[in-house]
Protein backbone atom coordinates (compact mmCIF):
# COMPACT_ATOMS: atom_id res chain seq x y z
CA UNK A 1 0.00 0.00 0.00
CA UNK A 2 1.15 3.46 -0.69
CA UNK A 3 0.49 5.89 1.71
CA UNK A 4 1.45 9.21 3.56
CA UNK A 5 2.90 8.93 7.07
CA UNK A 6 0.81 11.35 9.74
CA UNK A 7 4.16 12.03 11.77
CA UNK A 8 7.66 12.93 11.29
CA UNK A 9 11.08 11.01 11.13
CA UNK A 10 13.88 11.83 10.97
CA UNK A 11 14.21 11.77 7.20
CA UNK A 12 12.71 15.29 7.30
CA UNK A 13 16.21 16.73 9.25
CA UNK A 14 18.13 14.95 6.36
CA UNK A 15 16.23 16.03 3.78
CA UNK A 16 15.86 19.63 5.00
CA UNK A 17 20.15 20.19 6.02
CA UNK A 18 21.60 18.09 3.30
CA UNK A 19 19.24 17.88 0.60
CA UNK A 20 19.04 14.31 0.47
CA UNK A 21 15.93 13.09 -0.78
CA UNK A 22 14.04 10.64 1.32
CA UNK A 23 11.36 8.32 0.98
CA UNK A 24 9.93 6.43 4.24
CA UNK A 25 9.54 2.36 3.88
CA UNK A 26 8.37 0.21 6.55
CA UNK A 27 5.93 -2.60 7.73
CA UNK A 28 3.77 -3.15 9.84
CA UNK A 29 0.56 -0.34 10.75
CA UNK A 30 0.75 3.15 11.55
CA UNK A 31 -1.50 3.11 14.73
CA UNK A 32 0.38 0.71 16.17
CA UNK A 33 4.02 1.78 15.68
CA UNK A 34 6.25 2.99 18.36
CA UNK A 35 3.00 1.36 20.80
CA UNK A 36 2.98 -0.74 23.32
CA UNK A 37 1.00 -3.30 21.21
CA UNK A 38 2.45 -2.68 18.49
CA UNK A 39 3.12 -6.14 16.14
CA UNK A 40 4.22 -6.95 12.32
CA UNK A 41 3.28 -9.67 10.14
CA UNK A 42 6.28 -11.78 9.36
CA UNK A 43 5.68 -11.42 5.31
CA UNK A 44 5.83 -7.82 5.95
CA UNK A 45 9.02 -7.80 7.35
CA UNK A 46 10.24 -9.98 4.64
CA UNK A 47 8.86 -7.85 2.27
CA UNK A 48 10.32 -4.77 3.68
CA UNK A 49 14.13 -6.79 3.80
CA UNK A 50 13.84 -7.43 -0.12
CA UNK A 51 12.50 -3.86 -0.88
CA UNK A 52 15.89 -2.11 1.69
CA UNK A 53 18.17 -4.71 -0.54
CA UNK A 54 16.44 -3.59 -3.82
CA UNK A 55 16.69 0.34 -2.95
CA UNK A 56 20.31 0.75 -3.59
CA UNK A 57 20.96 -1.57 -6.20
CA UNK A 58 18.33 -0.07 -8.41
CA UNK A 59 19.87 3.37 -7.85
CA UNK A 60 23.42 2.24 -8.44
CA UNK A 61 22.58 0.64 -11.59
CA UNK A 62 20.66 3.74 -12.62
CA UNK A 63 23.99 5.54 -12.07
CA UNK A 64 26.01 3.05 -14.35
CA UNK A 65 23.47 4.24 -16.88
Amino acid sequence: MVDKWTFSTNGVSIMGRHGIPVIGFGPGKEAEAHAPNEKTLKNHIVTCAAMYASIPLTYLSELKK
